[in-house]
C-alpha cells in the first residue's frame, strides 16, 4: 500500500515538474516582458501634498475618477506637522471627533474616534487589512493615512457605517537613502526615529524604520506616554513582474494613562458643577489629574508580521496575496475619577489576528465596454481575551476636587485583577468583485457585491474556578452592495453619483473585549442581528492649476435603519431605531503655486434620530457630532531655503449628552492654531521647529462616560534631520 502511494506521489511530481518545464519559456518570457507596474507596486513616493491614486487594488481608478470621498494625508503632511500617533494624523480630517476608553482604560485616544456621526473604532485598516488591537499607532512606519468616508462595506466588511481608515505603511523602494531625527521639545519631549532604506541589487531593498518616544503632556499633571518601535522590512523582485515583499513592526509602551476630568455632577467645599469640572464657576485648572501617580499604569506590546506576494500575469491580470499576524497585550491600571472617590481598575487584554487577503484584478473588454474587475477573497480569525476589574470597596476620597494630589497612596496594595476572564472568537469569510465598466471617455460605471459570514464564540469563566459560566455564539451573513456613475466632462473633472451599504455586527456593539450578551439590556445582546447602513452621495471633483490642485465637494445622505434603541437603562435593546445624517464635506489638496502648497476640509453635519425609543433622543442631533468643523495646512517655501507652516483645526459646539435631571449638555467647540518654520542648511541637514495649539486653548479633546481629556496646551519641539 505504501508501495502504491510513493509511486503514485512520484508520478505526480514528474507530471508537475514536465507541466513547470514546458511552462517554463512561456513564463521566462512573460518576466522578459516589459510589464505595466501597477499602483500596488513597492515602490518610493514622491514628497508632494496632492495624491493620485490609493494604494489598495480595490480601488483601481485614479482618486479622480473614483466616485467616493477619499482623502489621502500624506507622509509629508504628517511629517511637517510633527504628528506621531494616527490620532494626530486624522486631526486633518474633518468630521472626525474621538472618545475616551471605558472600562479599566478601553481603548486608547487613536482608536476609539467617530467619523461623520458614527463609531469607528472597528474600522482601521493597514495596508487594507484590518487592524485590531488596543494600542497607540505611531506615525514612524507611515507613508501616509487613507480617510475613506461613507458606508464601505463592499471594501472593508463589517463595522464600516462611516467609512476606514487605512494607514499605509512604508515599503522599501530602489535605491539608497538614509533619514534620522533628533527632536527635544517643552514637557520633556525626546524622540529619536531613523529611516534606512538599502538597494540591494536591481530588484532587492531592505527597509528599516525605528523610532524612541518620551513625553510628557503639556498642561496634564503627570502624564507620561514612552514607547519605542521597529519596523523592518525587506522586498525582492522589484520591478519586475513577481515580487515579493517581507515586513514586521514591534512597539513597546510604558505610560501612565490619562483619564482626565470627570464630567459627573459633583459637590466640593459646597459648589455643586452640574457638568463636571469643564467651563465652571468657579473654574477648575485643567491640568489637574485625578489619578493616583503610584499606582496608575499601561503596559503595552504589539508585534505584526506580514508577507505579500504579488504576480503580473500580464499588463492586463494582476494578483495578490497577503497574510498578516497581529498580537498586541495590554496591561493597565487606572484610577477613574468619580468624586468624591478615585475608583481603582485594571484591566488586561490580549488581541490576536490572523488574516489572509487575496484579489485578483482583470482588465478586459465585452465590445465597446472596458472592465476593471477586482475580486477578492478574505479569510480572518480574531481572538480577544480580557479581564476587567474595578475597586468598589476601599476607594481613595479625594480630599480636595480644586487640588487632588496625586502623590496620595491607595488604600492597600494594588488589587489584583479579579475579573472574570473571558474569550471571543471572531472567524470571517468575505467573498467580493467591483467591476468598473468605461462605457466611453466621459460614462462610467462601478457596481460592488460582497458576501460576509461572520461567526462568533464568546466564553466567559469565573476568576476563582475558571469553570464555563457563559457560552454564547452568534452567526451572521450579510450582503452588501454599491453602485456608482460617474460623467467626465473634461480630463480635469468628473462628476458622480454613488450609493452603498454597510453593516454594524452586534460583537462590536459592545467595548472592546465584551464580545456577547446575554442580557437584554446589553447593547450586544447575542439575539440581536446587525444593524445596516446606507449612503446615497453625489460629488464632484476637479483638477485646477495644470492638475496641481484637487478640488473636491460630496453632499450626502446616511441612514441607519434598524438601530439599537431603548427608552430607559432598564429596558432591552430594540433593532427599531432609525438615525440620518445628511452633509456636505468639502476638500483641497495640491500647490496652488511652486512654492505654496495646501491641505484642507471642511464638513458640514446635519444629524437627527428619526426614530428612537428615548424620549429626549427623538428628534434630536445625534451626541459628540460638530455640525461644522474645518482644518487647514499650508506651507510656503521661500528661495533662501526657509519653509513656514499654518494650521487651523476648528471644531464646533457638541451635544454631551441627555439627562432627564441636567437636561442637554453642551460642550463648547475650539480653534487650534499650529506653526511650523523648517530651514535646510544644506543637502544633508535641516532644522525643524513646531508650536502646537499656539494660542494655547483649553478645550476637550476626547470624551467618555463618566470623564473627559482635555487637550494638550501649547508645546515646542525643535527637530534636527540628516539625510543622505
Amino acid at each position: 500500500m505504501r508501495d502504491s502511494m510513493v509511486g503514485r506521489r512520484s508520478t505526480l511530481a514528474a507530471a508537475v515538474f514536465t507541466a513547470l518545464q514546458a511552462a517554463a519559456p512561456q513564463l521566462q518570457a512573460a518576466d522578459s516582458e516589459p510589464q505595466q507596474m501597477r499602483k500596488i507596486q513597492v515602490d518610493a513616493v514622491e514628497d508632494s501634498v496632492k495624491t493620485d491614486v490609493a494604494s489598495s487594488p480595490k480601488y483601481s481608478q485614479p482618486l479622480l475618477d473614483t466616485p467616493q470621498t477619499i482623502q489621502v494625508i500624506p507622509q509629508s503632511v504628517i511629517r511637517d506637522r510633527a504628528a506621531t500617533t494616527l490620532r494626530d494624523v486624522l486631526r486633518n480630517s474633518p468630521s472626525i471627533t474621538f472618545q475616551a476608553g471605558e472600562g479599566g482604560g478601553g481603548l486608547p485616544g487613536d482608536q476609539n474616534f467617530s467619523m461623520r456621526g458614527s463609531s469607528a473604532r472597528n474600522s482601521l485598516f493597514i495596508d487594507g487589512v484590518r487592524d485590531v488591537g488596543s494600542y497607540t499607532r505611531d506615525s514612524f512606519n507611515l507613508q501616509q493615512v487613507e480617510v475613506i468616508k461613507g458606508p464601505t462595506g463592499t471594501m472593508a466588511g463589517r463595522s464600516a457605517t462611516s467609512g476606514a481608515i487605512n494607514q499605509v505603511t512604508k515599503t522599501p523602494h530602489q535605491g539608497d537613502a538614509q533619514e534620522y531625527s533628533l527632536g527635544y521639545g517643552s514637557d520633556d519631549y525626546k524622540r529619536v526615529s531613523s529611516d534606512i532604506n538599502l538597494g540591494l541589487g536591481d530588484s532587492m531593498a531592505f527597509r528599516l524604520n525605528a523610532m524612541y518616544h518620551d513625553a510628557e503632556v503639556s498642561n496634564r499633571d503627570v502624564v507620561e506616554n514612552k514607547r519605542w518601535g521597529i519596523a523592518p522590512s525587506f522586498a525582492l523582485g522589484l520591478g519586475t513582474a513577481t515580487r515579493f515583499a517581507a515586513s514586521a513592526l514591534y512597539v513597546e509602551e510604558d505610560n501612565v494613562p490619562d483619564y482626565g476630568l470627570p464630567w459627573g455632577s459633583t459637590t466640593q467645599n459646597g459648589v455643586t458643577y452640574p457638568t463636571g469640572a469643564y467651563d465652571t464657576t468657579p473654574p477648575v485648572d485643567q491640568s489637574n489629574f485625578y489619578g493616583l501617580k503610584h499606582y496608575d499604569f499601561e503596559d503595552i506590546e504589539t508585534k505584526s508580521g506580514t508577507l505579500q506576494l504579488e504576480h503580473d500575469f500580464s499588463d492586463r491580470v494582476t494578483a495578490r496575496n497577503v497574510l498578516r499576524y497581529l498580537d498586541s497585550e495590554r496591561s493597565s491600571a487606572i484610577t477613574a475619577p468619580r468624586p468624591p472617590n478615585r475608583q481603582l481598575q485594571r484591566r488586561d487584554m490580549e488581541t490576536e489576528n490572523i488574516t489572509n487577503l487575496t484579489d485578483v484584478t482583470i482588465e478586459f473588454s465585452t465590445g465597446a465596454i472596458e472592465h476593471t474587475l477586482v475580486t477578492g477573497l478574505e479569510l480572518s480569525r480574531e481572538t480577544t481575551e480580557g479581564r476587567n476589574s474595578s475597586q468598589t470597596a476601599n476607594q481613595p476620597i479625594i480630599p480636595d476636587f480644586f487640588h487632588p494630589d496625586p502623590n496620595l497612596l491607595p488604600i492597600g496594595p494594588m488589587p489584583v485583577n479579579s475579573g472574570n476572564p473571558s474569550e471571543t472568537e471572531i472567524e470571517g469569510i468575505g467573498l467580493y468583485a467591483v467591476d468598473t465598466l468605461k462605457l466611453t471617455d466621459q460614462w462610467a460605471i462601478t457596481a460592488g457585491l460582497r458576501r460576509d459570514n461572520v461567526d462568533v464564540d464568546y466564553q466567559a469563566r469565573d476568576f476563582a474556578t475558571r469553570a464555563v459560566t457563559e457560552s454564547l455564539s452568534r452567526s451572521d451573513t450579510e450582503i452588501t452592495y454599491q453602485g456608482a456613475v460617474t460623467f467626465k466632462p473634461v480630463a480635469e473633472g468628473t462628476l458622480y453619483v454613488a450609493y452603498g451599504t454597510g453593516f454594524d455586527p452586534t460583537v462590536d456593539a459592545g467595548t472592546t473585549g465584551s464580545g456577547l450578551s446575554s442580557l437584554p439590556t446589553a447593547a450586544n445582546n447575542v439575539r440581536l442581528p446587525p444593524e445596516e447602513s446606507s449612503n446615497l452621495e453625489a460629488g464632484v471633483k476637479w483638477e485646477l492649476l495644470d492638475r496641481r490642485l484637487a478640488l473636491n465637494g460630496a453632499v450626502f445622505r446616511t441612514e441607519k435603519k434598524n438601530l439599537r434603541t431603548r427608552n430607559f437603562n432598564t429596558d432591552p435593546f430594540i433593532l427599531d431605531g432609525k438615525q440620518q445624517i445628511e452633509g456636505l464635506e468639502l476638500s483641497a489638496s495640491g500647490l496652488i503655486t511652486d512654492e505654496w502648497s495646501v491641505l484642507a476640509g471642511a464638513s458640514f453635519l446635519d444629524t437627527e434620530y428619526k426614530i428612537s425609543r428615548n424620549a429626549l433622543e427623538q428628534g434630536q442631533e445625534l451626541p459628540l457630532v460638530p455640525e461644522f468643523s474645518a482644518n487647514a495646512w499650508t506651507t510656503y517655501v521661500f528661495p533662501f531655503g526657509l519653509t513656514v507652516g499654518l494650521g487651523v483645526q476648528y471644531i464646533d459646539d457638541m451635544v454631551r449628552a441627555r439627562n432627564a435631571q441636567l437636561g442637554t449638555l453642551v460642550v463648547d467647540g475650539a480653534t487650534l492654531f499650529d506653526v511650523m518654520a523648517s530651514y535646510t542648511i544644506n543637502d544633508h541637514v535641516s532644522l525643524r521647529l513646531n508650536v502646537l495649539n499656539l494660542s494655547d486653548e483649553e478645550y476637550v479633546d476626547r470624551f467618555g462616560g463618566g470623564h473627559y481629556v482635555p487637550g494638550a496646551g501649547r508645546s515646542a519641539q525643535l527637530t534636527a534631520f540628516l539625510s543622505f
